[in-house]
This record gives C-alpha cells, structure tokens and sequence, in this order.
C-alpha cells in the first residue's frame, strides 16, 4: 500500500515539475500565480516521497528479518527441549532416591511440574537456573511469535503482500 502511495506521489511530483515549468514564463499581477501554487505543490509532494521513502526502508528491514525469526524460535525451543532432558535425568536420579517416599508419583507428568512438587528440587541453584533460562525463553518465544504476526500487518502496509 505504501509503495502504491509512493508510486502515486511520484507521479504527482512529475506533473506539478512538468506544470510548473510550463507556466513559469506567465506572469500575474495577483498574490498566488499558478505558477507558485505549482511550485507549493511540488514541494509538498516532494517531502511526502522522502518521508515515504523513508517509512518504506524501515518497514523492509523489518520485513526482512522474518527469515532469520523461524531459525531463532526452532533454536530456544531446541534449547527448552536440552533443558527439559536435563531437569528429566536429575528427576530421575531424585525420584530413585527417594523411592519409598514418592513411590505413587509417575515420570509421564512434565519434568517442569514435577519440579514444583518437590522442594529439594526447587531450591537446586542447577535446577534454578535451568527454569529461569527455561522461562525467558519461552518468554522470548512468545515475542518472536509476535513479531512475525506484526510482520503480516507491515507486509500489507508495505505492498498489500500476504
């Protein structure tokens, strides 16, 4: 949509340049001359195509980074998946050490729920920090998510693209 404005404007631009310098040899004894409203409108569409031109450079940038957001989604989930088999194997190790005690738990809930259940577990530093890398990049999950919804939105101001 954007480039179609641009495109509009520069035809504008074109035709006030091209009507300007053909009544530039006309004079009038009043205070506004076609000639000056020709020049007024070529300034004006001249500053709207800098400023499109502009707004459409930084919405492409944007645009053109929505490759690189599937690589970094696919990388922070592969992450939370080592996390999950890591917080998995200490679970498994604290589960047969304690087996008598817990015995009625099962190892098919998540490996994050199970966490929360067990306080020893909780107040591992090792386990900590696992869940707080596991929860900011869920965190940084949901944002990238967002950012290539937006990125639907900026494609169609850009070009009416899909």
């Amino acid at each position: 949509m954007l480039i179609l404005i641009l495109g509009i404007t520069i035809i504008m631009f074109i035709t006030f340049l091209v009507l300007r310098r053909r009544y530039a040899d006309r004079y009038s004894e009043s205070y506004l001359t076609v000639y000056d409203f020709f020049s007024t409108m070529c300034w004006i569409s001249g500053i709207i195509c800098v400023g499109l031109i502009i707004i459409i450079c930084y919405l492409v940038t944007n645009v053109a980074t929505e490759s690189v957001i599937d690589s970094k989604i696919a990388m922070y989930q592969e992450e939370n998946a080592y996390i999950e088999q890591d917080i998995d194997k200490i679970i498994k190790q604290y589960l047969e050490h304690e087996h008598d005690t817990f015995s009625d738990l099962k190892m098919e809930e998540s490996s994050i729920t199970l966490v929360t259940f067990f306080p020893e577990l909780k107040s591992d530093t090792l386990v900590q920090q696992q869940l707080e890398i596991y929860v900011a990049n869920n965190a940084k999950i949901k944002s990238l998510k967002e950012k290539k919804i937006n990125l639907i939105k900026i494609r169609w101001i850009l070009y009416f693209g899909k």
